[in-house]
């Protein structure tokens, strides 16, 4: 079930080492899939009151009785909880025009629970019930208010790894090739920045930020993707 994307792009740099050796450089990017091991259930739990104190309380005892219940239906659901908002309702500013104070403190919760699809909607529908608010990522990357990750990606980075090396020296002897050039040597080999945002969601600009690295909507697809780059030194 896995499937590689190559994208690759190449260039000929001369004097780039101070021996000046002409060498080649190579970019590509590896992706595979792989199964969900977490579900992460995200929403947003809020208290108001006359004062923010008791805003903070009514949160609080909010936040007890959603976990309460979530605990009734599974017991060893993991429940993290991070406060976004101790301010006014809809997170306006104290001075915005016109603007009523009405305290308010929101806190963004989010359950992790084993990648089971009709689980995780039975706990999201418990929230939904206790008042809470989904918190539906609209991000190309990741939707919905329920996301599945792999806690775990030793096994396929180091498959993606092994991957990339066959695939950028491939490449590398193939360009030398139409050059009427021989690959000599691998002078170095780099991951690139992590450009990955599948681990962030997003709902009215509240970002969360989820416990795995690689995440998707699709617990049966989550993408894992990375960029390389190589410089080979290549014969004159």
């Amino acid at each position: 079930m896995r499937k590689w994307i190559f994208c690759l792009i190449f260039g000929l740099l001369f004097n780039a080492f101070s021996n000046d050796e002409p060498v080649l450089e190579i970019k590509t990017t590896v992706t595979t899939t792989a199964k969900a091991t977490n579900a992460y259930v995200a929403f947003l739990v809020r208290g108001q009151g006359l004062l923010i104190s008791d805003a903070q309380k009514a949160c609080d005892a909010n936040i007890t009785a959603v976990s309460e219940k979530i605990k009734e239906r599974f017991k060893t659901a993991q429940i993290d909880t991070t406060t976004v908002n101790t301010g006014t309702k809809d997170f306006q500013g104290w001075r915005a025009a016109g603007a009523k104070i009405e305290p308010d403190v929101t806190q963004l919760v989010t359950v992790t629970l084993p990648p089971d699809e009709t689980l995780a909607a039975e706990i999201l529908d418990i929230a939904i019930r206790k008042g809470a608010i989904p918190f539906c990522s609209d991000r190309t990357e990741l939707r919905g208010a329920v996301y599945y990750g792999v806690d775990n990606t030793e096994a396929a980075e180091e498959q993606l790894y092994q991957e990339a090396a066959a695939k950028l020296r491939k490449e590398a002897e193939r360009l030398a090739n139409l050059m009427k050039r021989k690959v000599i040597q691998l002078k170095n080999i780099r991951r690139f920045p992590e450009r990955n945002n599948s681990s962030t969601a997003e709902y009215r600009e509240i970002r969360c930020f989820l416990p795995a690295a690689f995440c998707s909507s699709d617990p049966n697809k989550v993408r894992i993707s990375m960029d390389f780059a190589a410089i080979f030194e290549i014969s004159e």
